[in-house]
């Protein structure tokens, strides 16, 4: 009996005991996160190198259209990227510094809407602006601007300018719709901390616009920048639903193939060496961008 009521393996102090009480609840969520994070990207390795153990499946990802796939894959999500902060740097400026602030809410809750909604439904309502007889096409034709619908949905092809693919319209403003809300969320949180006075000062002393950006603007706010292209990009890369509903047939994707090695080759152990290989390039590019403490502050508030 001795034994069990023998408590020196207890914290003493207050402080202790609430350390291995913070230890306790931290644990649950902890092994959660592994058990739904962690364990299936380690099936999916494994798979990847099955059967028995072999790197075949990862020597033919450099044969076939995969390495275009992939290319075209990161070169649009570093394309739509880029559109979504030149959209948003002058948005969150003027919605931080310029707007009256009896307004702000209500513009920031209406310019962050898609988030709300879900993201297949904004999908299909650019079929239905843009198909033959979609709303842009029924007003061109009524007024007279064109004499037949414009091929505007799924139309054409990514054109390539050296290392980027630039998407087709209909995918290009789908994917814009979709993810620019999450650029313009961190962008204002950069942007509202930003000390408008040494806008002011540098326009005293004679800088421009240009310079005043350059010099003053993003150097405060490239963590927040940065942070929200990290958030962006990886999923543009790798998003399903918007390339298989508006790309062009030529415009395939990474996920698109991964799911047709997945479902229709059934292919298991290549579609996971394709999975991991893309993940792994992705991750890279994650952690160069995390390697400033800016943006490791941005992206922890998220």
């Amino acid at each position: 009996m001795s034994g069990l009521t023998d408590r020196s393996w207890w914290p003493s102090t207050p402080a202790a005991r609430g350390t291995v009480a913070d230890a306790g609840l931290a644990a649950l969520p902890t092994a959660l996160a592994v058990a739904l994070g962690v364990v299936p990207l380690g099936f999916l390795f494994v798979e990847s190198v099955s059967p028995p153990v072999t790197l075949t499946n990862y020597a033919a990802l450099g044969g076939s259209v995969y390495p275009d796939v992939m290319l075209r894959s990161l070169g649009i999500g570093v394309v739509i990227t880029g559109i979504c902060l030149t959209v948003a740097y002058p948005v969150t400026y003027w919605l931080a510094h310029r707007c009256p602030a009896r307004y702000r809410l209500a513009l920031l809750v209406s310019f962050t809407l898609p988030l709300w909604l879900n993201y297949v439904v904004l999908n299909y309502t650019w079929v239905w602006i843009l198909a033959e007889n979609g709303l842009v096409n029924v007003l061109l034709t009524e007024t007279g601007l064109a004499d037949r619908p414009l091929d505007l949905l799924r139309g054409g092809a990514s054109v390539v300018v050296g290392p980027f693919a630039l998407p087709s319209l209909s995918l290009g403003l789908g994917f814009v719709h979709i993810y620019l809300p999450y650029v313009l969320l961190t962008m204002y949180v950069s942007m509202e901390r930003l000390d408008y006075r040494q806008v002011e000062a540098a326009r005293d002393l004679g800088a421009g616009p240009v310079r005043v950006f350059r010099d003053i603007i993003v150097p405060e706010t490239y963590g927040g920048a940065v942070a929200g292209a990290l958030i962006v990009y990886a999923r543009i890369a790798g998003a399903f639903a918007t390339p298989q509903i508006l790309a062009a047939p030529s415009e395939q994707l990474i996920a698109q193939v991964i799911t047709a090695q997945f479902y229709d080759v059934l292919n298991y152990p290549f579609a996971a060496a394709l999975s991991v290989a893309f993940l792994a390039i992705v991750l890279v590019g994650f952690g160069i961008g995390a390697l400033s403490s800016d943006v490791r502050a941005e992206l922890g508030r998220w």
